[in-house]
């Protein structure tokens, strides 16, 4: 009996000490849009992501989902949400990453993304670059600062 518990504790304590040992790989978010088409463009021109999928139900959404090295974003224009009142759309308006040289990142970056603002947050001990997408919602590019 004691053997019987034993084994399901091991695995448990084996699973529990790998999580511990796994590192982030990578960033996703998702963003509703109002122009799924036109946010998808800026994304692959700004980001550098490309097309992995896509899916439409007519009166509900036109989602596509886009990916680069290490990040995954997903567009998301919903009907519902520009149905509110005066046309606004609810959802996620600042998304972030991380990348381990933002001085080269924002020098890369294609002139639709306008002049790139480089500002250090000490509160956070981060660099931080801000570009906006067409339904102006906030990308969020950080360098974390080694002491």
């Amino acid at each position: 009996m004691k053997i019987r518990l034993l084994i399901p504790l091991l695995i448990c304590i084996s699973f529990a000490a790998s999580a511990q040992e796994a590192k982030i790989q990578g960033s996703y978010f998702a963003v509703i849009v109002s122009d799924v088409e036109a946010s998808q463009s800026w994304y692959e021109t700004v980001l550098g992501l490309q097309e992995m999928s896509r899916s439409k139900e007519r009166g509900r959404y036109y989602i596509v989902n886009l990916a680069g090295p290490g990040i995954f974003v997903e567009l998301m224009q919903l009907d519902a949400a520009s149905a509110r009142p005066g046309g606004q759309i609810e959802g996620p308006f600042k998304v972030g990453m991380l990348v381990d040289d933002l001085t080269s990142y924002a020098a890369a970056l294609p002139a639709v993304a306008g002049e790139p603002k480089i500002v250090y947050d000490n509160e956070n001990d981060v660099l931080v670059l801000q570009l906006r997408d067409p339904d102006n919602n906030t990308v969020q590019v950080m360098q974390t600062v080694e002491d």
